[in-house]
């Protein structure tokens, strides 16, 4: 593996260079490096699509809710609490996501409706 020194302007490099390559960069744990991709899929079954989609809409949905304090205000002492004990996550954005991924395991659509419309209605009930 070859190791990269960067000089001037550049800090670090991720990602791919452009969308044909089949190489792309990161960084871990403060090392570069270049990984091949094998074998990359570029089609997707339905369930697998509407699964994309639906994390999608949750990425979104916690992010407006951690931005706006009104929001989130409902979630902060739980939040405060387990990022407390050390074990749990750091952000408000990961907590939402992880606590909302463990609460739509069974019913991810009825999920994303009741958030989005505690999201449109501002300081809705949230259940």
């Amino acid at each position: 593996m070859a190791e990269v020194g960067y000089i001037g302007p550049v800090e670090s490099l991720g990602g791919k260079l452009n969308r044909e390559d089949n190489v792309y960069f990161r960084q871990r744990n403060g090392k570069q490096f270049a990984v091949k991709m094998e074998n990359p899929r570029s089609t997707f079954s339905q369930k697998e699509q509407a699964l994309h989609a639906g994390m999608g809409t949750l990425s979104k949905l916690a992010s407006q809710i951690a931005k706006d304090a009104v929001l989130a205000a409902p979630y902060m002492a739980d939040f405060e609490e387990q990022k407390k004990s050390g074990a749990g996550q750091t952000s408000l954005y990961q907590y939402l996501i992880t606590r909302f991924l463990k609460e739509a395991k069974s019913d991810r659509a009825a999920k994303i409706a009741e958030l989005q419309s505690y999201v449109a209605n501002g300081m809705g009930t949230i259940g």
